[in-house]
């Protein structure tokens, strides 16, 4: 018992001597960018992991060395934007299908880098919800995503959204809320990573430097509350397009948000407000967001999208782009797909 206890002291310890060291380099960082002439505000977020590379997942949209194919168009336009007359300054997905509540919820992956998996699983959500004209207003989840998609890639080590898009189309998700809430189908079965919980026997304790592990894929809805069949729970896509810069906003006002990969640098870490752009951090990696909307201030123009990093990151887990100039590669692969209800 003894022995037990020294170890996890030794753990506690290490976890806060890794998180403390971490959140000191960032501290340089926020007084790096915010004496910056940039048009965003940076913070200490309360991500609760002291290895940063946990939580960006995406390898990116090619795989053995090919790109991955993408059914139905691919749309090359890339120098022009659709700036049409009817098209709004400002958008917001959140306000245009405001009872569709999969729009505004912000997953937390915990310790997993599975936002290739969750924001693509979340725009899928939000186009279902928006086809049925807002009669399908359930969460679906990512867990089979996650865990059952071989070819997408090794789940909370990473993945390929573009091939999550495809495994949607041919094999379909199921319903199923955050950690914990026993809603649908088949809930996320990550723990959400926290600071403020200090008791090491909390499945929300502070995470530290390990991954979780990938939960086994489950084809069976393991809610005992839920009572619907798995395969009658099944929701597949019909059509997957590759959209770029010149038609997205068209894509976004008509049908929902998309998925968007883009580059992260340690900076976008420390993002509270404002329009994000690259000031200073080395490259961790990517990772897939959900892009909601758009807009203008003070002649900056921006992306609007959602991270899967909790609602303690960010703007409540919500975050703004430089539009325009292709920040952190972030308008190369916008990614759409239509529903099959």
């Amino acid at each position: 018992m003894l022995r037990n206890n020294t170890i996890l002291l030794l753990l506690l310890f290490c976890n806060i001597w890794l998180s403390c060291n971490a959140t000191f380099k960032l501290q340089h960082i926020v007084e790096h960018v915010n004496r910056a002439n940039v048009p965003w505000e940076a913070g200490i977020n309360q991500l609760g992991t002291s290895d940063y590379k946990n939580i960006v997942g995406t390898w990116g949209f090619q795989k053995n060395g090919k790109e991955i194919d993408i059914i139905g168009r691919k749309d090359n336009n890339h120098g022009t934007d659709d700036g049409s007359n009817d098209m709004p300054e400002t958008f917001d997905a959140r306000n245009k299908w405001f009872e569709c509540v999969s729009i505004a919820h912000i997953w937390n992956q915990g310790n997993c880098a599975a936002d290739w998996a969750i924001s693509v699983t979340s725009a899928i959500n939000d186009r279902i919800c928006i086809k049925s004209k807002k009669n399908i207003t359930v969460l679906y989840s990512p867990q089979k995503l996650l865990s059952c998609c071989d070819d997408c890639g090794d789940g909370c080590n990473g993945g390929y959204s573009g091939a999550a898009w495809q495994y949607w189309m041919k094999r379909g998700l199921v319903t199923g809320g955050d950690y914990g809430s026993n809603e649908g189908c088949q809930p996320w079965l990550i723990p959400p990573c926290n600071h403020t919980v200090m008791d090491e026997r909390s499945p929300s304790y502070m995470c530290g430097k390990y991954k979780s592990e990938t939960p086994k894929c489950n084809l069976n809805c393991y809610n005992p509350n839920y009572s619907k069949p798995f395969l009658k729970d099944i929701s597949k896509g019909v059509r997957i397009d590759w959209n770029c810069p010149g038609t997205i906003r068209n894509e976004l006002k008509k049908h929902g948000p998309a998925t968007a990969i883009m580059r992260v640098y340690e900076d976008f870490l420390t993002y509270k407000s404002g329009i994000y752009q690259h000031v200073t951090g080395k490259l961790l990696g990517q990772i897939t967001v959900k892009v909601i909307g758009w807009g203008v201030n003070r002649g900056v123009q921006y992306w609007l999208a959602a991270n899967s990093w909790g609602t303690s990151w960010g703007d409540k887990g919500f975050f703004k782009i430089r539009r325009g100039s292709n920040e952190c590669l972030f308008e190369d692969y916008f990614i759409s797909g239509r529903p099959v209800l």
